[in-house]
């Protein structure tokens, strides 16, 4: 596809919107016809090597549960999902006061010293790593 075409479509709210619903289709569609994507290879590299979770599995199959609906296993899945898929439908809507919140909020951690920066993001990504390995633990990835 061209990328003009691409840009064009992402230009319109219709065409985010348009963009996004057909992406929900086609997840809900693949979680259904893969049993909520439990069917297929792991493709983690991370977990390819060493046998444990990134801080990303179980996003495609949160995302797939998602789309169906099951908020709940989507939640035992990976979290985060609903944290991409909220950024996603503030872009297509582009929900102002979100925009402007999350602006605000960039504008305010880019304003800390970059020492405050890097530990905040390290410990953000310990946490969720450390909640990835428990869920793999429990059975649940």
């Amino acid at each position: 596809m061209n990328s003009r075409v691409v840009s064009r479509v992402v230009a319109t709210r219709a065409g985010r919107v348009g963009l996004v619903a057909i992406t929900l289709l086609l997840t809900r569609e693949a979680s259904f016809r893969t049993s909520g994507f439990e069917a297929g290879l792991v493709l983690c590299p991370w977990r390819l090597l060493t046998g444990y979770p990134c801080p990303g599995c179980g996003g495609i199959r949160a995302v797939g549960a998602i789309s169906t609906g099951q908020f709940d296993q989507a939640w035992l899945l990976n979290p985060v999902a609903f944290l991409v898929c909220t950024v996603v439908l503030v872009w297509a809507f582009r929900i102002t006061p979100l925009i402007k919140f999350a602006q605000q909020a960039s504008i305010r951690f880019r304003s800390q010293s970059f020492a405050i920066q890097v530990i905040t993001m390290a410990l953000l990504y310990a946490f969720v790593w450390i909640a990835a390995i428990a869920r793999f633990n429990s059975g649940i990835l």
